[in-house]
């Protein structure tokens, strides 16, 4: 138990440090400073800034999509799920943007070197089969024209145009409109039967 709340108060801290500063800027000994947890216990559970940081992304787009899951298995109609998915990355967003700020600075430094570009394109593949998990849980979906598409592509798409929007907006500083959201759920239950 003990060693469970060490690894939350790191990836506390972490996730405020990485919000303050980019993934370059920060050092472990700001993390272990705000968590309250000795730099070497912080190199036991995460052998570098890499691993730290690579694992608070991994833990907070799982907890994403396994509401996603949950959504998903509370109603079979495919309009009410678009709905809940669209009202919960609202709520996520309303509830703590920062994640969003945290995992956009991450994924772009980890792009600037070859070092941590192959962690987090090892990131992304966990995280795709995460979401097609999800996909397949979502069915085959009918769009409004007859066309089949797998609950996968669905999902991939309504996921990647609601975190497209949050991204952009975040990455400028800005927060994004509710309004906006609103509209690409509208535009996903419109394109289904």
């Amino acid at each position: 138990m003990e060693n469970i709340n060490k690894k939350e108060k790191i990836l506390e801290a972490a996730l405020d440090v990485f919000f303050k500063k980019s993934f370059y800027e920060a050092t472990m000994d700001d993390i272990a400073q705000l968590s309250g947890v000795k730099k070497p216990t912080i190199y036991y559970y995460y052998p570098s800034k890499i691993d730290l940081a690579s694992q608070l992304m991994e833990v907070n787009v799982k907890k994403i999509f396994k509401k996603i899951s949950k959504i998903i298995s509370t109603t079979d109609n495919i309009k009410q799920r678009i709905k809940m998915m669209t009202d919960f990355y609202i709520n996520l967003l309303e509830e703590n943007s920062k994640i969003f700020i945290v995992m956009e600075r991450i994924g772009y430094d980890f792009m600037q070197k070859e070092e941590s570009k192959k962690t987090i394109n090892e990131l992304f593949r966990k995280l795709r089969k995460k979401q097609k998990e999800a996909g397949d849980l979502f069915g085959e979906v009918i769009l409004s024209s007859g066309k089949r598409v797998s609950g996968d592509l669905f999902l991939y798409s309504l996921v990647a145009a609601l975190g497209r929007v949050i991204f952009e907006n975040v990455s400028e500083g800005r927060k994004p409109k509710k309004d906006d959201l609103l509209a690409i759920g509208d535009i996903f239950i419109a394109s289904v039967k």
